[in-house]
């Protein structure tokens, strides 16, 4: 699949203008993760995301296709940001407690997403 990038020239105006997500929302998906020690936010944008789901997690791994967007994303200890496809993640199989996507679902390749959730989410993993 190729990606059709929409958000690489605006990653700076992205990063300031976005909302923010209720911490209630991240508390939620902690709790009902089989474990709190890794979870994968996807198409992270500039992280928004990950950063809240860094208080609930040890370590949380965001990936965006964009590059931009990954460049200008918040730093933060527990946030490892990678540049890669929702289809294609490259982490290991059965490595996350939860895998979370804000607002890009509707972008994405569903039948190879939903392949690649299956794969990285242990058993009882949380898709959020």
């Amino acid at each position: 699949m190729n990606f059709k990038d929409h958000f690489s020239k605006q990653a700076t105006d992205y990063a300031k203008f976005r909302p923010k997500y209720p911490r209630a929302l991240f508390q939620f998906v902690a709790a009902r993760a089989p474990d709190n020690q890794r979870a994968l936010d996807v198409a992270t944008g500039n992280g928004q995301a990950a950063i809240a789901l860094a208080e609930f997690f040890e370590k949380v791994v965001a990936v965006d296709a964009s590059g931009s967007q990954i460049a200008s994303a918040q730093p933060n200890d527990r946030v490892q940001y990678r540049v890669a496809p929702a289809e294609e993640t490259s982490l290991p199989a059965h490595s996350c407690a939860a895998l979370t996507v804000a607002q890009a679902l509707h972008w994405f390749d569903l039948e190879a997403f939903y392949a690649e959730a299956r794969r990285v989410l242990q058993p009882r993993g949380v898709l959020a």
